[in-house]
């Protein structure tokens, strides 16, 4: 059996599917991005470890590539690991796209 089927078999077993990560991961950032960025940048996507984030102007994503995915990567993991019900899912990495 492959190895993608038994981790979701086994995801869905303890209560853990995709689409909870990604609640997860999308409550993390309502939680620590700052309501004038959460307004134009808004997350997409979140598989592999990866979270997809589209975002609405050209000198806000290069801000966001350039200045502040470090930053935005360690609140996200932190508030994950605060919260209980994430049931230890952690971001890799942050891919901002023009949206």
């Amino acid at each position: 059996m492959p190895i993608g089927d038994l981790l979701g078999r086994s995801f869905q077993k303890n209560g853990m599917s995709r689409d909870r990560e990604y609640r997860a991961v999308t409550d993390a950032w309502e939680r620590v991005v700052p309501p004038g960025i959460g307004l134009r940048a808004r997350p997409l996507a979140f598989r592999g470890g990866k979270l997809v984030v589209a975002v609405s102007s050209a000198p806000l994503l290069d801000e966001l590539r350039c200045f502040r995915s470090g930053e935005f990567l360690l609140l996200l993991n932190q508030a994950l690991s605060a919260d209980a019900q994430s049931c230890g899912v952690q971001v890799r990495a942050v891919d901002f796209r023009r949206a």
